[in-house]
């Protein structure tokens, strides 16, 4: 199990599908997605992806990434992605341009970290 007491602030960052469930827009199908620091699980910000697109438009992906280093002031050593994915492929794409390393897990290691995340995201926007 992979848990936020193993890195320092601003080490790793890990970048995940929050939604279980597609969430509807307008009546399209969107899935939402957020990188968070893996220490803190402070998130930085989300994107959102319509599902027949499998993967967050490389530019929002930049943005997000932009975003995290203005909350941090350096970039993280690592991002941290879950199973292999074509939705994930433009995070690690995004990593690797800013000089991240990038490492992959199974989705249940992160559950100490996800878990709470993923619960109060779907209190609040799947009622």
């Amino acid at each position: 199990m992979i848990t936020p007491d193993q890195f320092l602030v601003n080490e790793a960052w890990i970048a995940v599908r929050i939604n279980e469930g597609f969430m509807f827009v307008q009546n399209e199908p969107y899935d939402i997605y957020v990188l968070l620091d893996a220490a803190s699980c402070y998130v930085f910000g989300h994107v959102a992806s319509k599902t027949i697109d499998e993967a967050p438009p490389e530019e929002d992906v930049k943005e997000l990434f932009i975003t995290a280093f203005h909350a941090k002031n350096q970039w993280a050593e690592t991002l941290i992605t879950v199973e292999e994915s074509s939705s994930n492929s433009v995070f690690k794409k995004v990593a690797k341009q800013k000089g991240l390393s990038v490492k992959t897990v199974n989705s249940l290691e992160l559950e100490p970290i996800l878990g709470p995340l993923k619960e109060s995201f779907a209190s609040t926007f799947t009622r």
